[in-house]
Order: C-alpha cells, then structure tokens, then sequence
C-alpha cells in the first residue's frame, strides 16, 4: 500500500455536498459480519440534499431496491477509483432515464446494471443525485465510498477529500479486555476473560496476570460538532516501551468484511453491543492493516514484577491519546478450560467439519470457522408440520465460508416446491415458536426427502415448512385511486416474501416502485408510458412468493 499512498497524495476530489460537513459514521468502524467502508454524512435530518459527484469519470453502475445500500449510483473515475453514493432519495435526471428505460424493458423496480463509459458521463462537481434514507439506514444521510478499480478493496474518503471535515477531539478509551490463552495463561486467578475499565485515564482494578495474555480494547473517537461515536484510524499498544501491536484502518481487502467478527470480540459485542478489538492475531486474522511482534501481540508474562502497558489512539487527523496501566505477574496454577460435553463435536477452521443428527446434516469446509468452536447438535418437538427444529449452538455462530445444511422431509408433502427451509434466533428459552423472533427465509432444494441449502450463521434454529398460501396483496385507499391519478397497494407475504410484482393496464406493463421502509407500492399514472384517455381500462395486479404462489387481482379504473 505504500505505492498506492504516494500515487493518492497526488488524487484530490471534492466534497460530495455543498454544506459544512459533519459525520455520523466513519471509514473502519467495526459492525456485526462487517467494516463500515465509508463516510456516513449527516444531511441535516432531511431527504433531498443535492449530491455531487467528487470528480470526473462515468456513472459505471446503478442499483435501486438492492441490499442495504438502497439507491445507489457508482461513478469511475480516471485515476483508478470508483466512488459510491447510497441511501440516495432519487437520481439525476439522465441517470433516472438509464433506469426507468432498464426498469420497463425488464419490468421490475429493482435494478443493479452496468453502464459503458459513453451512457452517462459526469464532470467533477456535477449534480447525480438528491440524498435520501432508503436500504438500509436509520435516517437521513448520503453513504460514501471509494473503491480501488483493480482490486476494488475500500479506500478512506478522507485521505482524497482531506479538507471535507474539521476534527480536534482525541479518541478516547473506555475499558480493556485480558484474555489469557487457554491453559497457557491466568487473569486475576481465572482462565476466562476479563475487563477492567478506565476512570480517569487509569485502570480501576489491578490487573494480575501470569503466562501468555492477550488484551484488546474498547474504544471510540470524537469529533466536534456530533454526538456519534467513531472507530478508531491509528492503535498501538507498548509493553515496557516496545510496540507488539499495531493497526491502521488505511484501507480494507473487500474479501475481509468478516474477518471483523474474529478481531473483535464477537460474542461479547452480541451480548453487549460493544466491540473490543483484540490488539493480537487471532489464528486466521489475515487482515493487512494489523502489525504485530513476532509472537503476534500475545504477551508472556513469565517473570514476577510490574509490566507497564501503553495504548496509543490516533484519528485520521492527527488527534492522539495515551493510556498507560500497570500489570502484575505473579505466578499462579494454570487451570484448563472445561471439557465440552460427551454429545458436544469439535469444529476447526483448518478442517472439514461434519455434525449429524437422524434427521439433519450440516457441513461446514475447510477455511468456513472462525475459531474453534465445539457444536452441540440438538432437535425439538416438532417444529413445524413437516420437520423439527435442529440448533447447533446457542449464540450466532457466523462463518467465513456458507456451510451445507441437509434437513429431513417428515411429512407426506404433495406439492415438493412449496417447500422451503428457515432460521430463526433463539427465543428466552431456545424454544422455536410462532411468536419468538421473525423467520429467515433462506432458498432451499428438495430431492429425496432432504432440504438442502446454504447458511452463513450455524447459531440459528433450523427447520422445513411449507408454504401453500400466496401473497396478500391490499389496495390501499383504492377509492381514490382515480381522482390522485396514483395507485396504492399494500404487498407481503409472511413465510418466504414477495420475489416479484407486476401491475398491467390493458396488458401494458406499468411500473410501481416501494415506499421506504414499508412492504406498500405505489404507482404514478402520469409517469407511466399509458396515454390518458378517460375510459374504463382494465387493471391487472399480480404478486409471486418465492415458491410460486400467485395472487392475481383484478378490477378497472377510469384512466
């Protein structure tokens, strides 16, 4: 990356927007299976902000409808990076004629196309887009990225937009985390994990180790002007003045978003909502930002006396804090960690791994763990009408590589392709019921009285249902459908989901797009290609789940 460093000194973009700036989300943030790879920028709790592109280039690509990023408009750029503007409300309009032409041509409103270089180019500083809140977002903002074109690993906005945003606040450190290596280290006389949190800069509690320990931290950065917590550029952690571990948030391999749940702690975060990262490698951790000594940040307290440990926290604009506590070694019996029970299987990230039941088999290959983990293969009464419920384990469990799960057909079934298969989290009891928490849907095969699929978390109940019963499809207000001119219409479907909808006046294809955050769809008549003409036409709506099940409604309207 030091070659790339130098060539970016030389690539400056302009603000995407044309207000002072201010951040609700930074590059390198850990979340759950993932880094936050961009800039969050606050738009003042509104929608409809005028969104530029930073420099000069082609719009190469444009999804609506697709994944968490909702809108989205991505823009090349000659000097090797594509910038990326999601959560948008809307597009220019010559890019929204790309995309309504796309749309009815393949009679859909959800779109992810490719564009060549002479379909829409842009100059810097040229209006693409208005700011909106669709995908996922909690609110109001404009999310961008920029991408590295041969590799398309992620990039921090702010080392090509320096001057977007002002930052004097430190970052500021809340609490560490002790973990001694199993059977080879102890933390205050146990061999579990330990936090010790920081009230004035200081440890609060002694910390007493002995053996190999590693630490990882609990931090956030500031910046003025926003209440938001940030992750951090710049770590780096001292013992008696050396440095053993080192990460700089500078730039993320876009195969390496889930590599963030084995840095950090994992299970902790799921309990607590806090990240502790840990300032040693993991087995598996691959992730190039971090440097380590050669015993990989892991610390052997093997002598009896005081250690002196020293955080360093640094911001991407020079921002520093130091954080410096004690350790104490003193010599202890080492205690192992408790066997697994008799009906518990090891699972291994350098294996193949297999666990088996009478009537469930899941494979997880070679590279899909995490981490060491030992599974305990258990089923429930009767989950559904045609299979029980298997759970594995009894935390999310998410993994590198989707694992093979195999689940037994128990009922007579006549219609094969209604079948599908669901996870679910644990309820307060593990109890797999109607009204614990909502199902997944996850596409499923049947052949020989199995379901088979993929699955990224093993930490699920799993089980096979059928689903006979087409989607619901409502008007909504449909009395004044005529007088608005606009069509309403309330759409879902409670096992697998709605895979396709489609309106038609006079068998012409007419398009209806989602309203945010809601499972209705709305259609203008006077944007659609349908000529006015003040007769009865006849109106056609029809919705598909994803095991073939269609509602079909029929009526007229006078358009």
């Amino acid at each position: 990356m030091i070659l790339a460093h130098i060539l970016l000194a030389a690539v400056t973009y302009l603000s995407p927007v044309h207000f002072d700036v201010s951040l609700a989300g930074n590059f390198g943030e850990p979340r759950p299976n993932h880094f936050h790879v961009g800039l969050d920028i606050k738009t003042q709790q509104v929608e409809g902000k005028a969104v530029y592109s930073i420099g000069d280039g082609f719009v190469c690509r444009v999804s609506k409808n697709v994944g968490g990023m909702g809108n989205a408009v991505y823009v090349r750029h000659p000097e090797g990076y594509t910038s990326v503007y999601a959560h948008l409300q809307r597009f220019a309009p010559a890019i929204e004629a790309v995309v309504r032409k796309w749309q009815y041509k393949n009679k859909t409103d959800e779109i992810d196309i490719n564009l060549d270089a002479t379909a829409c180019p842009v100059a810097k500083g040229q209006l693409i887009a208005l700011s909106g809140d669709s995908g996922a977002s909690v609110g109001p903002h404009l999310h961008l990225e920029i991408h590295q074109n041969d590799n398309w690993n992620i990039v921090d906005p702010l080392d090509f937009i320096p001057e977007l945003l002002e930052d004097s606040v430190s970052p500021k450190a809340h609490a560490i985390m002790a973990y001694p290596i199993s059977g080879q280290g102890m933390v205050c006389g146990k061999n579990t994990p330990t936090r010790f949190d920081f009230e004035n800069e200081q440890i609060k509690d002694s910390v007493i180790v002995w053996g190999k320990v590693g630490f990882g931290l609990y931090a956030d950065d500031f910046m003025q002007g926003s209440s938001n917590r940030f992750g951090i550029r710049y770590t780096a952690l001292y013992v008696d003045g050396k440095e053993v571990f080192s990460s700089n948030i500078d730039y993320i391999p876009v195969e390496c978003h889930r590599m963030v749940n084995l840095w950090g702690d994992y299970d902790y975060y799921a309990e607590n909502q806090q990240w502790f990262l840990k300032s040693f490698l993991m087995p598996g951790n691959t992730l190039p930002f971090i440097k380590t000594d050669a015993s990989k940040g892991i610390i052997d307290f093997n002598q009896q006396r005081t250690y002196q440990l020293t955080y360093v926290l640094s911001d991407r604009f020079g921002n520093k804090a130091k954080y410096s506590f004690e350790v104490f070694a003193q010599p202890v019996e080492m205690k192992q960690q408790q066997p697994a029970a008799n009906d518990s299987v090891s699972f291994k990230p350098e294996e193949d791994n297999e666990a088996r039941m009478e009537g469930m088999v899941i494979q997880v290959p070679k590279g899909g763990m995490m981490e060491d983990a030992w599974v305990k293969p258990s089923d429930k009464a009767r989950a559904t009408k045609v299979s029980k419920g298997y759970m594995l384990a009894r935390k999310s469990m998410p993994l590198f590589q989707k694992a093979r799960l195999r689940i037994k057909v128990d009922a007579e079934v006549e219609d094969k392709d209604k079948l599908y298969v669901f996870a679910q989290r644990r309820g307060k009891k593990d109890e797999l019921a109607p009204d614990a928490m909502p199902r997944m849907y996850i596409p499923a095969k049947y052949a020989d009285g199995w379901m088979e699929c993929e699955v990224d978390d093993i930490g699920n109940t799993f089980a096979v249902d059928l689903d006979d019963s087409p989607p619901k499809l409502i008007p909504i207000n449909e009395k004044r459908w005529e007088e608005e001119a606009t069509l309403l219409v309330d759409v879902r479907d409670e096992q697998t989901g709605v895979a396709e909808f489609h309106a038609f006046i006079d068998g012409q294809f007419i398009l209806f797009n989602h309203v945010k955050k809601s499972s209705r769809m709305v259609c203008c008549l006077k944007d659609t290609p349908v000529t006015p003409n003040g007769m009865e036409r006849k109106l056609q709506l029809k919705a598909r789940d994803h095991v073939g099940n269609l509602t079909v409604y029929d009526t007229t309207i006078h358009y």
